[in-house]
């Protein structure tokens, strides 16, 4: 009779596959957020608010059921907690602004930067190595992601392209936090920034104007896109690294125009197509030679 016991490197490969599942259904969420926006006839400030409402509406009852180990994680995060929500409202406030001041591919090409930004505070603050394979596949993430924006460059958008870039550091300062403090629950800050963004957004904002059938489509992006894309990517920066998170997160960009094509019919250019190939086989190439690492 034999018996299978479980080793520490099949634990932590385990650990490592589910929070690649993660991080890439974090990105297949977030990816509805173009396909979402753009059925909320509402200006930039309005959408910012309610969708930093709804997300504090949604994780405050799972904060409740939880509140004893909330409030342990509360006290062992100290600043960092706080920090994490400062850098999640930023980005929540930005990149709705920068859809309304530039057009999606000017966007996108500067969201390129993210892993990079990432893996250089990543490896400054946490000390994790930058590996050649993972540097690689980066640049070639980028390349792939200008190719898939070259033809739809547009001149006058450095207002939208500036808050995008702020997008940038913003999301890459919160993986790098998030992945410092990967022992607690970090949960609470989502909340926060849910707070911070709606304070921020409220004076510009008109909450009273909002119709029923876009208090719907509001839902679709606060508790859906925002909340579920929030908590996959949070539950990943447990189980793998900041920099491979954040290159996971590209197929976000690679995504999105996917869905427009699919729900809209708006079919992409072929520099659009073998851009999104170029990033969705790099991010694979480095889950797999990650873990051929781990495991060799």
């Amino acid at each position: 009779m034999s018996t299978h016991a479980t080793t520490p490197n099949s634990t932590m490969h385990a650990s490592r596959v589910l929070g690649v599942l993660y991080a890439v259904g974090a990105a297949t969420t977030f990816s509805t957020a173009g396909i979402i926006v753009r059925r909320i006839d509402l200006p930039a400030w309005d959408v910012s608010f309610w969708r930093s409402v709804l997300l504090g509406a949604t994780i405050a009852p799972l904060l409740m059921l939880q509140w004893r180990r909330v409030w342990i994680d509360v006290r062992s995060a100290g600043p960092a907690l706080l920090l994490s929500a400062v850098m999640l409202a930023g980005s929540f406030v930005a990149f709705i602004l920068a859809l309304e001041h530039a057009p999606v591919a000017n966007v996108l090409i500067v969201f390129g930067a993210i892993p990079f930004l990432t893996a250089v505070l990543a490896h400054l603050f946490l000390g994790e190595p930058l590996y050649r394979h993972t540097l690689i596949a980066m640049a070639a993430s980028v390349c792939g992601l200008a190719l898939s924006v070259a033809g739809s460059l547009k001149a006058g958008a450095l207002v939208g392209m500036t808050l995008a870039a702020i997008v940038c550091l913003c999301m890459s300062s919160n993986y790098v936090i998030v992945r410092h403090r990967r022992d607690i629950g970090m949960t609470p800050a989502l909340a926060l920034a849910g707070l911070l963004s709606a304070l921020v957004a409220l004076p510009f904002a008109h909450p009273s104007t909002v119709t029923g059938p876009q208090f719907v489509w509001l839902l679709a992006l606060g508790p859906g896109q925002l909340a579920g894309g929030l908590l996959l990517y949070m539950a990943s920066l447990k189980r793998i690294p900041a920099a491979q998170a954040a290159l996971l997160g590209l197929l976000e960009l690679v995504l999105g125009p996917v869905w427009v094509w699919a729900i809209d019919g708006e079919r992409p250019g072929d520099l659009t197509l073998l851009g999104g190939t170029i990033v969705v086989g790099a991010a694979a190439a480095n889950v797999w030679l990650d873990s051929r690492r781990s495991t060799g």
